[in-house]
């Protein structure tokens, strides 16, 4: 098992890499670059380093003097931290998509119809072909059931307008209009992240669960040295490491979009003894995949990519720390639930000035208390933005040279005349 490091120790790598970032990216061949555990003799190791992602490794006698990142005769360094350098090359985790089987055997076939839906099965928009339902989320203003995932599943295009429709599975496995259950939302693709949520259709039965895996219970950091677990389409459960953060990474999107470069990402492999001989941790179609810090089930990020090359040596994936999309989309893996609208807010929703006087409170929504005797999301006290309005007097406000009409302005009154010919009307 690997031991994690010092978070001061990652902390200052951070920087130190943030001196040569650039530099390292510019240079020919170079894929990525990230804090990370140096690999040693086809082993990872505790020894947190700066590392350098590059397409082909050269021996160094056919590079130039500057041309060199690292020599194992005379080991370079940053700062004190040890240059690593690992032959690595990155795509999406959409394509190719793998249809064949992957030698995981399961009771439920993730690329069929399945009702209710949850996460790690397949989906995606119809332009697509198909990927993976990441989790059933929640948003926190509306209180509505969302799916999240990535931009290029559940969008796949910057032309992608909120309505469009999201099946399940996704076109790939034969998915069709008939498998509707969700539209697109909200989207987002740049140096950030990619990911997107859609909302889900009503009568659309769900779970929270993810498939084969558990239910998430909330959030929480990566950090290196972290086993993690992910459910997926293609690769169903998969089981890694967390041995690179801070990673900066291009990964081509196509002709639409170009190529985006991506930083602060989370990089992982799989667990060690290595080799990882027929140790997939993701494959095409799993893009979308959550993965969990396993010892807590907390969601740590949001998978998008992997390896290119097929050798099982080869084998990383790449995703994006889930905090930074929860807070973007204003989602929460936790149930949230809302105040009941009460018969007043029709009445408020026909005479809005007239409530806004009297001091009705607005729909206000509430997180849903975690199962147990702790809560594991956002512990203590409820924020502030969350808290109910304290009660505010039914009567209008009365002025000293004016009565109770002085605060009431045109809106006001004209709402109040309807009302009073409305009742009239109906005795």
């Amino acid at each position: 098992m690997v031991k994690q490091p010092d978070p001061a120790r990652v902390e200052g790598a951070i920087a130190a890499l943030g001196t040569v970032r650039r530099q390292w990216l510019r240079r020919e061949g170079v894929t990525a670059v990230d804090v990370g555990l140096k690999i040693s003799n086809g082993e990872i190791t505790d020894t947190v380093a700066l590392r350098v992602h590059v397409a082909h490794k050269r021996p160094v006698a056919e590079l130039a003097a500057s041309e060199v990142l690292n020599d194992a005769d005379h080991p370079r360094d940053v700062e004190g931290y040890p240059v690593d350098v690992i032959e690595a090359s990155y795509g999406l985790s959409s394509g190719p998509i793998v249809l064949e089987d992957v030698g995981v055997a399961e009771a439920v076939d993730r690329r069929t119809q399945i009702r209710p839906i949850l996460g790690g099965i397949s989906v995606g928009n119809p332009r697509i072909t198909a990927g993976t339902l990441g989790a059933v989320v929640f948003h926190r203003t509306t209180c509505q059931a969302m799916i999240l995932s990535n931009f290029h599943v559940l969008a796949g295009a910057l032309s992608a307008t909120a309505g469009e429709e999201i099946h399940q599975p996704g076109r790939l496995d034969g998915g069709m209009a008939g498998d509707r259950v969700a539209t697109l939302s909200r989207f987002r693709i740049d140096s950030g992240m990619d990911a997107a949520v859609a909302t889900i259709d009503p009568g659309v039965t769900f779970d929270r669960e993810l498939l084969g895996v558990g239910t998430i219970t909330g959030t929480t950091t990566p950090t290196l040295g972290m086993e993690v677990v992910k459910s997926g389409r293609t690769t169903a459960i998969t089981r890694g490491i967390i041995d690179g953060v801070s990673l900066t990474v291009s990964i081509d999107y196509g002709r639409d979009v170009g190529v985006v470069t991506l930083t602060d990402q989370i990089h992982l492999v799989p667990r060690p003894p290595w080799p990882a001989v027929d140790a997939e941790v993701s494959m095409g179609g799993d893009s979308g995949s959550i993965w969990l810090e396993e010892a807590t089930m907390r969601a740590i990020g949001l998978h998008f990519a992997g390896e290119t090359d097929p050798t099982p040596s080869a084998e990383n994936a790449i995703c994006t720390p889930i905090e930074r999309v929860t807070t973007e989309f204003d989602i929460s893996f936790l149930p949230v639930i809302c105040r009941p609208r009460p018969p007043l807010d029709d009445f408020c929703r026909r005479f809005p000035r007239i409530c806004e006087l009297i001091g009705v409170p607005p729909l206000i929504p509430f997180p849903l208390p975690a199962p147990g005797p702790t809560p594991i999301q956002t512990p203590g006290p409820v924020p502030l933005s969350h808290a109910m309005p304290a009660p505010r007097s039914s009567t209008p406000q009365v002025s000293s040279n004016g009565g109770p009409w002085a605060t009431w302005d045109d809106q006001a009154r004209g709402e109040l005349a309807q009302l009073i010919a409305e009742l009239a009307r109906n005795g």
